[in-house]
């Protein structure tokens, strides 16, 4: 999707998500992967607790920000400061990335402490909470690029799929979510993770 000729030619445009232009959604999207690899290479905070993806994604419960809240300004602007280089610059720095942490990544421990944003995560959590991200904003771009979703390996969507219902359970309740998912007829309340 980053190689897209299209999205050179919406990059200005508004995206599928509001307030978000085109370029800073493909910004946030490509640092799903810069910041895989620039947190291991941090210190993770002092005295943290680990905690799972799950937990990571709950810690901002309660109502959706709104959009002109200092968060979702701020990941606006950064997801805009990584698409200041343009499309294909931002492409060919993606691909380095992910190229590099394919040598980098399988000589990691998976249970090795890693600094998100103020929490500790195990590696492989972390690198869960990125993967959602990956897969949720790259439908977020194929809509905003009017293209096929492009498809994501079934070892990543299964994980993805998992964790997001863990959420949705622990937000709605096991038989909202349960009901959702079987019985369309008995779902009372629109069921979402996020």
């Amino acid at each position: 999707m980053l190689r897209s000729p299209v999205l050179a030619e919406r990059w200005e445009q508004p995206s599928a998500l509001a307030e978000f232009r085109v370029s800073g959604l493909a910004g946030h999207l490509a640092r799903a992967v810069f910041n895989v690899e620039r947190w291991p290479a941090e210190l993770p905070p002092v005295g943290g607790t680990p905690i799972d993806a799950v937990t990571y994604f709950l810690s901002g419960t309660g109502p959706a920000p709104h959009l002109e809240d200092a968060v979702p300004r701020r990941i606006r602007a950064v997801g805009e400061q990584e698409a200041a280089v343009g499309p294909a610059a931002l492409a060919e720095e993606f691909d380095a990335a992910r190229a590099r942490l394919a040598v980098q990544l399988p000589t990691m421990p998976l249970d090795r402490p890693v600094g998100v944003f103020g929490h500790v995560l195990p590696l492989d959590q972390c690198l869960l909470t990125r993967l959602v991200e990956l897969v949720v904003h790259l439908d977020d771009l194929a809509v905003s690029l009017e293209a096929p979703t492009p498809s994501v390996p079934a070892e990543a969507t299964d994980l993805v799929i998992a964790c997001l219902t863990r959420i949705a359970v622990a937000r709605h309740g096991v038989l909202p979510v349960m009901r959702t998912l079987t019985r369309r007829e008995r779902a009372t309340v629109p069921i979402a993770a996020f």
